[in-house]
């Protein structure tokens, strides 16, 4: 074989492989592959409009050109956020899996609120409460980071907030616990409605949180009284 004839070779496979690959990028930008729908799994404090503003495409976009990785990365800037993943379902569908982080309280700082999972992370800073979850006074800080554990100058007080944090979902009193005082952690304590609970220690928590449990069903909360769970039986008394 002479040059000639290895160049025209050489030319002719240039050509099928442009051509090839022109074929490949008119099929792929076809308006069949236009995202027409996202669907995002997950959401517990964040919003599905949030979530698609961190996308790196919008409906409308050729599914292809979505940029996963960045899109990734844009959605674990929130800190809400512990994990997520992101998949096409060709033709024209993404697929947004979020892990949140749950949010279990709040903690007051300087006229705001700090957000916090069941591990004391700080998940957000806002003016205003958003959900009916239980607001944690007592713990002694003067900063904190976003995203961060809290780190306090009281930490007794602080471990016995993520107990609390975590017995509160088992015994189903996220939405009754109004404000837990752990100022004093040998004297807790919680208020549910207009009723002062005198917990004491955090000793026998299970035991007190199923009496509170069981005391709550049959006493109207809009009344002011002192409930004490300290003893072997729960005592109440009305305020006057």
């Amino acid at each position: 074989m002479n040059n000639k004839e290895k160049t025209g070779r050489l030319v002719m496979a240039a050509f099928v492989f442009f051509l090839a690959l022109a074929v490949f990028i008119t099929l792929f930008m076809l308006p069949v592959f236009d995202i027409k729908d996202i669907q995002i799994n997950g959401l517990d404090n964040l919003t599905a409009e949030q979530v698609e503003n961190m996308l790196t495409s919008k409906r409308g976009d050729n599914i292809f050109l979505m940029n996963k990785s960045k899109s990734i990365d844009n959605i674990l800037e929130s800190h809400y956020v512990e994990s997520v993943s992101i998949n096409r379902i060709l033709p024209s569908t993404v697929v947004v899996d979020l892990n949140e982080y749950k949010l279990r309280g709040y903690v007051p700082y300087m006229g705001s609120y700090l957000y916090i999972n069941e591990n004391g992370l700080i998940l957000d800073i806002q003016k205003k409460t958003t959900k009916q979850l239980p607001v944690v006074e007592g713990l002694k800080f003067n900063d904190f980071t976003l995203g961060k554990t809290l780190k306090v100058d009281n930490p007794s007080a602080f471990d016995t907030m993520v107990e609390f944090a975590k017995l509160f979902e088992k015994h189903e009193l996220l939405a009754d616990v109004i404000r837990v005082d752990v100022s004093d952690v040998s004297n807790i304590h919680l208020y549910t409605g207009k009723i002062d609970v005198e917990f004491g220690s955090f000793d026998n928590a299970n035991r007190k949180l199923s009496m509170l449990n069981e005391v709550l069903k049959h006493l109207d909360t809009n009344y002011a009284g002192v409930l004490n769970l300290t003893g072997a039986n729960p005592t109440f008394r009305y305020m006057t």
